[in-house]
């Protein structure tokens, strides 16, 4: 049996990273489509790391790390590299360990084309990865372990249909980040464990403050909040809301998930992207 502590941890990392899914795109509706073409998204910056704390009541029970790694041109397409760590408190004797790695590339249209997740515990180390080839319309979706020499067992390989381009979590969450002062609401099919479902989000523009631990002044941000439709994993109750900072690069500030033992809270801990600060709230926006 998991603890608790260690299931929601999991659970921040599959809603928001997608650690076994995608979104696919074939069937979404126009105005996705249609607004995801802006080029050279500016939240994108290279360099860029955001560390985050995870907190469920009075305990924090772990971080959650982004780094945008580089940007390359491959076959006339831009790409931009992209990680994030997942790691539990280790402070936390009855919190059982967490230690979670994304990788992934997306083009500057915030569509994906390769994402890898490896999670490794005392037992081993599972990973899941998503190929997108669009010449063929597949999307090859790839699960197993990985030995002790880093060799990968593939158990299970399946290949999906798709329509067009797509997105893996790590994408989506940059997605949403583009588009948080975009006032419009979404629904995308997004896969959790095998399962399709939908995620909808709410896009506002709607300007409020926030108080946060690593900034002595009230950050001015764009709210945003949706639902994730799987609602019985690690207890999630589907609700979300999140504070972007209200500047072009669109810092994720603070994010609050319903579970059933409450509430769960993701924070801005430290950052480093150049030539950034959090805007300060001011009122007069």
């Amino acid at each position: 049996m998991i603890p608790r502590g260690a299931g929601v941890l999991c659970l921040v990392a599959a809603w928001l990273l997608g650690s076994e899914g995608t979104g696919r795109t074939g069937e979404l509706d126009s105005s996705y489509w249609q607004e995801s073409q802006a080029s050279r998204p500016s939240c994108l910056q290279v360099g860029e790391e955001l560390e985050y704390q995870v907190s469920y009541s009075f305990f924090n029970i772990g971080t959650i790390h982004f780094k945008i790694l580089e940007r390359e041109e491959r076959n006339g397409r831009v790409i931009y590299k992209a990680i994030t760590v997942i790691e539990s408190n280790p402070s936390l004797r009855w919190l059982k360990e967490v230690h979670i790695r994304f990788y992934g590339e997306m083009d500057d249209s915030l569509f994906s084309y390769y994402w890898i997740g490896e999670d490794s515990s005392s037992s081993g180390t599972k990973y899941n990865s998503l190929r997108f080839d669009y010449d063929r319309g597949i999307l090859i979706y790839q699960k197993g372990e990985v030995g002790l020499s880093g060799e990968r067992t593939n158990a299970r390989v399946d290949t999906i249909q798709i329509k067009a381009r797509g997105q893996d979590g790590q994408s989506l969450f940059f997605y949403a980040r583009e588009n948080a002062r975009e006032p419009r609401q979404m629904n995308i099919p997004t896969f959790i464990e095998g399962k399709e479902v939908t995620t909808n989000i709410n896009f506002y523009n709607k300007i409020e403050e926030v108080d946060i631990d690593a900034v002595e002044y009230p950050v001015e941000t764009v709210f945003l909040d949706g639902r994730a439709d799987f609602v019985g994993v690690v207890g999630l109750t589907g609700g979300f809301r999140g504070w972007f900072s209200n500047d072009v690069a669109r810092v994720p500030i603070l994010a609050r998930m319903g579970v059933w033992l409450g509430s769960i809270k993701v924070e801005l801990k430290s950052w480093n992207r150049p030539g950034w600060q959090p805007p300060r709230y001011t009122g007069k926006s």
